[in-house]
């Protein structure tokens, strides 16, 4: 049995995404990755796994900064349960792959019985 101290290698916030809305709005999230300090690392692609009406877009770091985003923006014009997981590829040998899972809901207007 192994023990001992877990480092963190990066800092996903959130992790898991949760949109919801009604039909015809533009539902828009951004997720930051932030590597440790002592395990920095650069992202080198950005998958989806369903491709549904969720696009993601990678934002690299400004200048100086570690954190990277991913703009995620979900629409739908139907009532609707969106569901997709972004796969990012990078160049560390601690986390090649990272996950992040995205749900957007829309829901019908609500009807008011007079």
């Amino acid at each position: 049995m192994v023990t001992g101290k877990v480092e963190k290698v990066v800092d996903i916030t959130p992790r898991t995404v949760s949109l919801t809305g009604a039909p015809g709005d533009v539902l828009e999230a951004m997720v930051t990755i932030t590597p440790a300090d002592k395990y920095k690392f650069s992202i080198l692609e950005l998958d989806q796994k369903y491709k549904t009406n969720i696009k993601a877009d990678l934002v690299k770091p400004a200048k100086g900064n570690l954190s990277w985003q991913v703009k995620i923006i979900a629409n739908s014009q139907k009532a609707d349960d969106l569901y997709d997981i972004i796969t990012l590829k990078t160049d560390s040998k601690y986390k090649p792959v990272l996950k992040i899972r995205v749900y957007a809901i829309y829901l019908k207007d609500k009807k008011i019985n007079s």
